[in-house]
């Protein structure tokens, strides 16, 4: 009997949530729920409980409707319901969002988005992450924005579900002019240009006048960065200033390293520690997935083509900088063991600060262009230390290069390839080769 009278209190109040009588239909959701207790159905009483939420939230009463999710979830959890775990991350997504807490929904329409999908209903975990995306748009950040679009463009394409493929595909063409049109505060714009400068004086300072000053510098800046990015109201400018607190907090640390007597090419995986941690700490920090920080392997033959760009690039860096090979003797071996080193140390961890991270931060306040330019002014400023200003503006170019082909790509695999590729050239190999032929190109040329 009291499974019989459960679920006609639960019908009756699906009927009056669908006929908008939202307080009629919390009773008998409520009715529902200790009916169903005495059933021992812990899924139907999950059922009624997520309908209470959905009724608080249409009621817009997000505080009472996460009540009633998070028992809801806590049932289907027990009952090994993965779709219904899915609706009530959802709706405590929707009700942190009321909130205008959009970091906290973000998390859970991320999780529901995984039970959907380990559950094969793509079409749900399409329609959350395009929530994802709206609430990245209200905070205009329209980069991430857009890479939660064409996650649940590609989720409906799955099933084929054409009306939602279309509306999507509506709503990227209406942000696509948004991307390149950004407009930030002239307050905003000149306080990142003069952390720009703090920057490159830092460095100068380092490199030419003072270490200890220009680590006083930096320590200056990592301060200013952390305050400031703490009580800036805007989500795109403070997580900008927050991934920009890394560069300060590299070359303090690299700065603080006790000289040792290792060879110079173990260097580099010393320093390279810094910027994983620091990369690491910024991906868990603004939530970012494995997509929006290009690691993906994309179109293979594109990111191979531009893995090749390395080649020459180290060949012309050499022409500049001449620097001593960080290898004894020039063997497959030496340079295949150099190479791997330089790619991860240098290539990986250097492209996924830049521009996994930091580019794609300085894209959602400064647009497409001026994002770009800004995360390789940043980049351009830490190779002061050559002391070299042809290549300053050929580390720039670089930059430029390596920061375009990851916007039109958003994968890494080819810009840090290229990177490794061209430091081996750089350090490992053109140091030996140069030499030997320069006497006879000299003649010919």
């Amino acid at each position: 009997m009291d499974k019989m009278d459960a679920k006609m209190a639960f019908d009756l109040g699906n009927t009056s949530y669908a006929q908008g009588r939202l307080e009629e239909a919390i009773s008998y959701y409520k009715k529902a729920v200790n009916l169903f207790k005495n059933t021992n159905d812990p899924r139907k009483e999950a059922d009624a409980l997520l309908g209470i939420g959905d009724s608080y939230i249409s009621l817009n009463k997000p505080e009472d409707a996460q009540k009633y999710y998070n028992s809801s979830l806590n049932l289907y959890n027990a009952a090994e319901d993965i779709i219904g775990e899915g609706y009530a991350l959802t709706g405590l997504g929707i009700s942190f969002e009321r909130y205008k807490d959009y970091e906290e929904a973000r998390e859970c329409y991320e999780k529901s988005i995984k039970k959907f999908q380990k559950a094969g209903d793509y079409k749900r975990a399409g329609m959350v992450s395009n929530l994802i995306a709206n609430t990245f748009e209200l905070q205009d950040a329209f980069e991430d924005a857009v890479m939660d679009y064409k996650r649940s463009l590609e989720l409906f394409e799955k099933v084929k579900d054409r009306e939602r493929e279309a509306r999507v595909k509506d709503a990227m063409k209406d942000i696509e002019s948004k991307r390149y049109s950004v407009i930030s505060s002239k307050k905003d714009i000149a306080a990142l240009i003069v952390y720009f400068i703090a920057i490159s004086a830092a460095e100068i300072s380092v490199t030419y006048v003072n270490m200890q000053m220009g680590l006083v510098l930096e320590m200056i800046i990592l301060f200013a960065l952390l305050i400031h990015s703490s009580f800036h109201e805007s989500y795109n400018f403070s997580t900008l200033l927050r991934s920009m607190m890394a560069l300060p907090m590299i070359r303090i640390i690299g700065l603080s390293i006790p000289i040792m007597q290792i060879q110079p090419l173990y260097w580099f995986p010393i320093i390279a520690i810094p910027l994983f941690a620091a990369s690491f700490t910024l991906i868990r920090a603004q939530k970012l997935t494995r997509k929006k920080i290009g690691l993906v392997l994309g179109n293979i033959p594109l990111q191979l083509t531009i893995a090749l760009s390395g080649v020459l690039l180290g060949f012309t860096e050499y022409l500049i900088l001449k620097p001593a090979p960080l290898i004894s003797t020039l063997s497959v071996e030496t340079v295949l063991f150099g190479a791997v080193i330089l790619t991860i140390s240098t290539g990986f961890a250097e492209e996924l600060l830049f521009r996994g991270i930091l580019q794609k931060n300085a894209e959602n306040v400064f647009g497409k262009v001026f994002g770009l330019l800004y995360a390789s002014i940043l980049f351009t400023a830490l190779h002061v230390g050559w002391q070299s200003g042809l290549d300053l503006a050929f580390v720039f170019s670089v930059a430029l290069f390596y920061g375009y082909a990851f916007q039109k790509t958003r994968s890494l695999l080819g810009v840090t390839l290229s990177h490794g590729i061209s430091n081996s050239f750089l350090f490992l190999i053109m140091p030996f080769i140069f030499p030997a032929v320069a006497p006879y190109l000299a003649t010919v040329f």
